[in-house]
Parts: structure tokens; sequence; C-alpha cells
């Protein structure tokens, strides 16, 4: 378990801090910003194309550790070969190491969570969900931190060298890792076909809205950087922006470690998981009638703290209603659906940039409430929940 924590903050530090670091990467090598958001879509737009060959292959293998960090590898790789070329040659070869790098991109995120379980003691279940969410929370705040320092300190090329060599060794400290391989997977190999876990995810009620509801409510959360952005300007402090999003890093981070100390219980998953989503956007609606910064940034501190409890009862939701077969597709292709829905939201808030900044607002907060409302009510009616886990044999 110490090995699996240690090897999920450093891809996933690799993983956020990216975001950041081709952007000053493109920026210090060709002027141009464009080209490293352009970088950064090619690294996020593959998740949800990749998701269920990377979950497949996991399923289907033998050695479940060494796919996985095959495949965070090659993210490593492919974050660190615009390094050497960008601003040196054309940029087809930076933007297809990216790409190549954005389909191994779900075994850093649901890929590593969905073997969670298995070096997890029954009935702790709750609490190393927890433990992974706190993770999500840490390397969303030192990600870009660790970017923009020492991009500030040695060079914007040495600090994707260094978010690379951390996805690096992320991949050496996931192959120690002891997930079963005997057995269960090799009676299964070779039997799981690449698109099970989608039919799995649309054949099960349960499944289906969780995958939905929570892909949807990232639609309106993938442009809240930009509306943080609006607001520091509209209030004439535009460095404060960055103050905005630490403090839903923190909320999140604050909200994973209450989780993990008392988690609510493990049947109640589900349906927190859709609760837990409004009460990410209602601070968010109500900043929109608040003029004051430092007020609004309370309200996005709340706004995150409701996202630590949502991560983690999403991870066990998902763990509950998944066949062990497709456990890793289910997973995978969740988290795919849910970084495309993020990205998708980024882009069309860039299209509402004309539109007061209260309105904008209210428009990353819609998604999460609609959503959780829906996911929270779907998911606390009674019926044949946990069949498709029952049907693993």
């Amino acid at each position: 378990m110490a090995r699996y924590l240690v090897a999920a903050a450093l891809a996933r530090t690799a993983d956020e801090g990216a975001r950041v670091a081709l952007i000053v990467l493109a920026l210090d090598r060709t002027g141009s910003a464009a080209i490293g958001g352009t970088m950064v879509a090619t690294l996020l737009i593959p998740h949800v194309a990749a998701a269920p060959l990377i979950g497949a292959l996991v399923d289907r293998a033998r050695r479940p550790a060494m796919v996985l960090a095959g495949a965070i590898a090659g993210f490593a790789a492919g974050l660190a070969i615009p390094v050497a070329l960008l601003g040196h040659t054309s940029l087809w070869p930076s933007y297809l190491a990216l790409a190549v790098a954005g389909c191994c991109g779900p075994a850093v995120t649901g890929g590593l969570t969905s073997r969670l379980s298995e070096l997890t003691e029954p009935g702790r279940e709750t609490r190393a969900y927890g433990l992974d969410s706190l993770l999500y929370s840490v390397a969303g705040m030192a990600g870009p931190a660790l970017a923009g320092m020492v991009a500030a300190a040695a060079g914007p090329g040495v600090a994707t060298g260094v978010l690379a060599a951390a996805a690096g060794l992320g991949a050496v400290t996931t192959a120690t890792l002891g997930f079963p391989a005997a057995g269960a997977a090799e009676r299964r190999a070779g039997s799981v076909g690449l698109w099970d876990g989608a039919h799995a995810i649309v054949k099960e009620r349960d499944l289906r809205v969780l995958t939905l509801t929570t892909a949807f409510g990232q639609l309106g959360p993938g442009g809240l950087a930009i509306v943080a952005t609006a607001l520091a300007v509209a209030a004439h402090r535009p460095a404060r922006a960055g103050l905005l999003l630490s403090a839903v890093a923190a909320g999140a981070f604050a909200g994973s470690l209450v989780w993990t100390w008392r988690p609510l219980p493990a049947s109640r998953a589900p349906s927190v998981t859709g609760w837990a989503m409004s009460a990410f956007g209602l601070p968010l609606l109500l900043a929109t009638a608040v003029r004051s910064l430092p007020v609004t940034a309370v309200l996005f501190a709340l706004a995150g703290a409701a996202n630590g409890p949502f991560t983690a009862a999403l991870f066990l939701a998902r763990n509950q209603l998944s066949a062990e077969a497709v456990r890793t597709q289910i997973f995978t292709i969740g988290a795919g659906m849910k970084v495309a829905c993020s990205a998708l939201g980024a882009g069309l808030m860039g299209f509402t940039a004309h539109l007061p900044v209260s309105v904008q607002l209210l428009l990353v907060a819609v998604s999460p409430i609609a959503a959780g409302v829906a996911g929270g009510v779907l998911l606390t009616r009674p019926h044949s929940r946990g069949s498709l886990r029952g049907a693993r044999g």
C-alpha cells in the first residue's frame, strides 16, 4: 500500500504539472501560448479514446502491475520528448509524442485506482479510497506548483523534464506492486473484450447513472480556471486567479482528510457521489452574487471541500458496482469520460468570454448541481444494486 501511494503520487504530480509546464515550455520555445494550449489538449483528449484499450489490457494481464508500469513509462517518455524537440524541429513530432502520452494517461488515473482494492485489507476499502482521493488533491496542488517553481529557477525545459522523471519513477514503483496475478487473472486472460467494460456500463443501471452523471458534472468545472481568471481580472487583481484555484485545491485536500478520518458507510457511496457533486456547485452558485474576492475565495474553498468526499465515494462506488473481470475498463472509461468532458467544458467556456463574469460562473455551477441532483436521486432509489458484481463467478 505504501508503494502504491508513492507510485500514484509521483505519476499524478507529473500529470497535473504537465498542464502548466507544457504551456510555459511552448511560450519559451515558440513564443506562443496558443501552441501550449493545443499541446495540453493533445495530452488530454486521447484519454477517452484509449481508456477501453488500457483497461482491457490490464484486465486481461497475468501481471497487471507490469502493464500499468509500461503505460506510465510511456506517459513519461511522451512528456520528455517535447523537451528535446520543441523549438528545434517541426511541431508534429512533439504533438505525436503527447498524443501517445495521452493514450497512456488512463493508467495514471483510473488504471491505478481500479487495482487499489486488491492491496487493501477487507473492510478497509473506504479509507483506502479516501487516501487515493487525498493523493489527487495533493497532486493537483503539488504538480502545478512544482512546474512553476522549477521553471522559474531552471527553465521550462528542466521543469518538464523533472515531471517526466517523476512519472518514470512512478512507473518503476508501480512495477513492484503486488497485484494478484495468478488464478483469476489467468483464467480470464484473453476472455475480456475491448468493449466489455462499456457494455457493462450500459447494461447495469447504477453504473450507467454513475458514469454519465459524473462525466456531465465536469462540463462546468472544466472551465473553472478560465472563470477564476475572469473574476480576478474583473476585480483588477489578475494575479489572484491562482489564489482562487488554490482555494479549491486546499478545500479538496481538507475534504479528503475528513473522509479518510471519518468515512461514511460504503453502502452509501453511490448516492454520496451525487450529493457531493451538487455540494460542489452550490457555493459557486452563491459566488455569482458576491463582489468580494476574499469571500469568493472562501466559497471556492467550500466547493473544493465537497470534491474530496465526491472523489473517494466515486472510487468506492465504481469498485462496488464493477465485476472483477472488467473493473479496470470501467475505471478507465469513467475517468476518460470525466477528462474529456472537463476539456470540452474548458473549450466551451472560451466562447462565453463576452458574457458577464457572474453568468460565466453560473454556467460553471449548473452542471455539477444538475448532474449531482439527478445522480443523488437515482442512486438512492432501491433496486438490484450489486447484481453486476454478483455475476463475477
